[in-house]
């Protein structure tokens, strides 16, 4: 019986419809009245009513450290992710989480029953977020699977905890940071590429290690790391400092941690400037025009680590190179360049120099240096027609993103606090262009008038470095040019007798984003964020957003930066190269690190002090080139979960159990395995941690051969389980994908890869077989809604290649029969009829409204139940009452009842008018009976239809007849379903010729 049948819908009808859908089909009214489900195994599962449900919480977040547990304090709620609870009917609720990345559920007020839910979180950004690497366990500060499964019946709240992460962001706590020492001219035993813990306290002089010494690659600034042990370095033009071994020339170099080698990785198109180096480097005036307008800028590489981006000075394009392999093995590919637009406001020559990158986002930036404003009476210009510019670059293409002025106060670049009093003094009120004032000039070539130490400055803004904030922020790092055309202790430009030593002063600005628009900080505020030094007269409105200046014994410098850049996502930690980071401590080149989004100074680090080899170092100039964090690749992982599938269809359906203890075996092509055992969840979880590589293939094995299968609806023995349908339904989150021997195949993909999709589904003798029988009280064979069904009839599930009988049960009350827990095979199902009653007509309608049986025998067709069809609950039998056909035989004279009359009885079978007992095409005799002493004789069991009697013999003293043939009759349901059938009375007298209706 389906759910299009015509009968009356009463309460029962419709709750046993709506349960037949939901694959519930067949379950007895009585049953439903108790609030319980049972089985072929007498085992009762009490059905939790939405009503009584609890809260589900969903919090979604945003992964960092891909340990598989959620820190509150570091991973910070997604909001505006599409959360969907779905029941077992497949009712569902959707809802979006908030600011704090929660969605609650309340199934109580809502259509969803039953207690037990799917969860399914969908993946906001696909295109850049993956899911986060789970954990095993079901606390609320467990990172699970974007899909899982809860249980709130009873009043019980969950918490379920999930999240996406972007790979690309992926850094280790406390990463290794790197930056490249540089010195004079051709200075040997220096520093060159040193590296150190992001996490150092306020040290002096370490812990760090010496990665290469200066001579190495000399004079660079932009440097990159790929994950894979490789930084890479791009050539600079540095006053009194030389180029690499590459030469003169645009080259990234790139050393290796394991090899310890220095190479050039590429070079990419431009010419530089050779240096002077007649009298050691110290007057190179060939390259004082130059620095800024020739080299290499910024050197970063793309979060997946594939790409090295370069900014070519000599004709202002990005460059995209290829980083073909990992670790010592990489190589260049061919490059593609991309013209980076000179902004339409720019006043002056564009310079285009710092790139940021944030996982798959690239920003470029650079100044206009308004070297047009600069005269004989303005040597340093109009600082009010500088500009900075920030680009998007996606797709090939830029678009402007944010344009800034740099006409706001900066302070001093060195401030003399010391004796005597007569020495010159920078103050507050410093204008551009007087001496030591940290005010921005325009691009120019002037030579600063120094002070009585010595110290000049001229600063001159060279957009150095990007950094993305967690919240968006654009982060500007700032490189004083001039602190790169004028050394320590060397002669200013043009001259051979006046030696005099840069002070560089860099900055680091905040631009915070509201929509698609960004703002400058603001006298040290920056949207709803306050900084570090708000009101201290030296930064855009009057204030600073990070603190960048440092007090000595008889000085002070307010801008200490040196333009070198990291921001370490999530971890609001940032770092900026600087010269004497250190309160009271001069001449130094370090490191200081703030808290990213308050500005404030958390620890300093010292790599070295210039006081002792002032002949070599750049003292309080640009010592130190771009700073790096060297990340490692980010984890992988694989997973997620084995379940029970108790209706077989492929689908991980809420209420279905997990199994515990399944074994999971993943080989590569080598034959190296790593083993793994479900929980109590049904999830396993193969990660990095485990040996999981990543861009490897792996043969994926499942082994329940240790399960403990008591715990399974109808405790199946183990050898009846096997693997359910692989890939069923059109979600893979929500599937099994196993193969009939519970294998499958896994590519895992490149650092960050995470598929928690990697299901097996158990299945065991879940088929069903129905489900009713009724008394086909008009007998046209259809199940109309005035009819009863029929309690008490015995049905046999037959193997139809055997005939032997596996199952027997009765109908209940209203009709119905079950068999369940039925392997995958072919059934038949024989009912017994009771007495005086035969079976309907089959098939006389559509599926599930009709009679499936033979009239014949009783018995259906052969179904086949397995992984297409788990259940057929319209093998349903229609009785009707028996039909039969009464022969009144009586003297015609004497009305007395005729004993010892013969008669034959005809079904009329081919469709020919009359009957036809000869012949290929004849009529199908049915039986012949003999009057009684009564004078009748009856045929019974009957089918309706057209029947003929035939005379075959006649008592003693009576003519047999010469047309002996009768009828036709027409035997129904109306005509013959009474105790005596149809009753034809045939009375002759003694000797006549005829009788009947001859």
């Amino acid at each position: 019986m389906s759910s299009g049948g015509r009968f009356h819908e009463t309460r029962e009808s419709v709750l046993h419809r709506n349960w037949k859908a939901t694959g519930l089909g067949g379950i007895s009214l009585a049953l439903l009245a108790a609030g319980t489900l049972a089985g072929s195994t007498g085992t009762s599962v009490a059905l939790a009513a939405g009503a009584g449900d609890g809260t589900v919480t969903v919090r979604v977040v945003t992964e960092v450290d891909a340990d598989g547990a959620y820190d509150s304090v570091l991973e910070p709620g997604l909001s505006g992710v599409k959360v969907t609870l779905t029941d077992d009917a497949g009712a569902t609720l959707t809802a979006t989480t908030g600011a704090d990345g929660t969605a609650v559920f309340t199934p109580s007020s809502s259509a969803l029953t039953g207690g037990k839910y799917r969860i399914q979180v969908a993946n906001p950004d696909p295109d850049t977020l993956s899911p986060a690497n789970a954990g095993l366990g079901t606390g609320a500060d467990v990172i699970r699977s974007g899909v899982g499964f809860v249980d709130v019946g009873g009043g019980t709240n969950v918490t379920y905890t999930t999240g996406f992460w972007e790979p690309d962001l992926y850094c280790q706590e406390n990463p290794a940071l790197v930056t490249c020492g540089l010195a004079k001219g051709d200075a040997t035993g220096q520093q060159g590429l040193v590296s150190f813990p992001s996490g150092f306290a306020s040290y002096q002089d370490g812990p760090l290690t010496q990665l290469t010494d200066n001579t190495q690659q000399q004079a660079v600034f932009g440097i990159g790391t790929d994950r894979t042990g490789n930084v890479y370095a791009g050539t600079s033009v540095k006053r009194h400092t030389e180029y690499g071994p590459a030469g003169a020339v645009n080259a990234v170099y790139r050393y290796n941690a394991t090899s310890k080698a220095l190479t050039t990785f590429v070079t990419l198109p431009g010419a530089l400037t050779a240096h002077d180096k007649n009298n050691n480097y110290l007057n190179d005036n060939a390259v004082y025009a130059k620095v800024g307008r020739e080299g290499l800028g910024d050197v970063d590489v793309s979060g997946d680590g594939k790409t090295l981006y370069a900014v070519n000075l000599n004709d202002a394009k990005l460059y995209a190179v290829p980083i073909q392999g990992t670790g010592d093995a990489v190589t260049a590919g061919t490059p593609a360049s991309y013209a980076i637009p000179k902004p339409a406001s720019c006043v002056g020559d564009w310079h285009p120099y710092g790139i940021g990158v944030r996982g798959a986002r690239v920003v470029v930036g650079g100044v206009c240096g308004a070297e047009t404003t600069v005269s004989g009476t303005a040597a340093w210009g109009d600082p009010a027609q500088l500009s900075g510019h920030v680009y998007a670059f996606k797709g090939g293409q830029f678009s402007e993103l944010f344009t800034h002025g740099l006409d706001y106060p900066r302070g001093c670049a060195y401030r003399f606090t010391g004796t005597p009093d007569t020495f010159y003094r920078c103050d507050d009120n410093t204008t551009v262009g007087q001496r030591m004032s940290g005010d921005w000039e325009a691009w120019n070539e002037r030579v600063p008038v120094k002070e009585e130490h010595g110290f000049v400055a001229a600063p001159q803004p060279m957009l150095s470095n990007i950094e993305i904030a967690d919240n968006g922020d654009l982060i500007l790092g700032y490189r004083d040019r001039f602190a790169d055309m004028q050394g320590t202790n060397t002669y200013s430009y043009g001259s051979t007798t006046t030696q005099v030593s840069a002070v560089a002063a860099g900055d680091t600005l905040r631009a915070c984003v509201s929509g698609t628009t960004y703002t400058l900080e603001n006298d040290g505020g920056c949207g709803g964020l306050t900084g570090a030094l708000p009101g201290d007269k030296r930064g855009p409105g009057g204030g600073e957003f990070y603190s960048d200046f440092t007090k000595l014994a008889d000085a002070q410098h307010d801008q200490i930066d040196e333009g070198g850049l990291v921001l370490q996502p999530y971890r609001n930690k940032l770092w900026t190269t600087a010269f004497d980071p250190y309160t009271n401590q001069a001449y130094e080149q370090g490191v200081r690190r703030w808290t990213a989004d308050s500005g404030a100074i958390e620890a300093n680090l010292r790599l070295k002090s210039t006081w002792s080899d002032g002949a070599n170092l750049f003292g309080k100039g640009n010592g130190l080139a771009d700073l790096e964090m060297i990340c490692d690749q980010a984890p992988v992982q694989i997973g997620n979960r084995v379940w029970y599938d108790s209706d077989g269809d492929g689908v991980q359906d809420p209420s279905e159990p997990p199994v515990a203890g399944v074994k999971v075996t993943l080989k590569d092509k080598d034959g190296n395995t790593l083993t793994t055992t479900t929980d109590a969840n049904g999830e396993y979880y193969v990660g990095t941690a485990d040996g999981l590589k990543p861009n490897t293939e792996y043969e994926v094995t499942f082994d329940y051969s240790g399960i403990d299968t008591s715990t399974l609806p109808g405790k199946p023995a183990l050898d009846e389980i096997k693997w359910t349908l692989k890939e069923a339904g059109s979600d893979r989150a929500i599937d099994s994908n196993v193969d009939p021997a519970g294998k499958t195949t896994v590519k895992v993909g490149d650092p960050g890869y995470v598929n928690h999709d990697v299901d097996a589904g158990l299945v065991g003798p879940i088929n069903k077989l129905g489900d009713y029988v009724w008394y086909d009280t008009n007998g046209d064979g259809i199940q109309d809604k005035d009819e009863k069904g029929a309690k008490g009839i015995t049905v046999k599930l037959i193997d139809p290649k055997t005939g032997k009988v596996i199952r027997t049960t009765t109908t209940d009350e209203n009709g119905k029969y079950l068999f369940t827990n039925l392997p995958d095979g072919d059934y038949r199902v024989c009912f017994v009829k009771p007495d005086e009653y035969n079976w309907t007509k089959q098939n006389a309608g559509r599926e599930g409204d009709d009679s499936v049986v033979d009239p014949a025998t009783g018995c259906s067709p052969v179904v086949t139940l397995g992984p297409g069809k788990r259940e057929n609950l319209t093998l349903d039998a229609g009785l009707v009452k028996e039909l039969g056909l009464t022969v009144a035989k009586t003297d015609a004279k004497t009305k007395k009842p005729l004993a010892g009359a013969v008669f034959q009885l005809w079904r009329d079978s081919n469709g020919t008018h009359g009957l036809q007992r000869t012949g290929p095409k004849k009529d199908t005799f049915v039986d012949d009976c003999v009057t009684s002493g009564k004078g009748r004789c009856y045929f019974d069991d009957l089918p309706a239809g057209t029947y003929y009697l035939v005379e075959t013999d006649v008592p003693e003293g009576y003519v047999l007849p010469k047309r002996p043939v009768t009828g036709p009759y027409a035997v129904t349901l109306k005509t013959a379903s009474s105790k005596d059938g149809l009753v034809v009375k045939i009375a002759n007298k003694r000797g006549e010729p005829c009788k009947g209706k001859c």
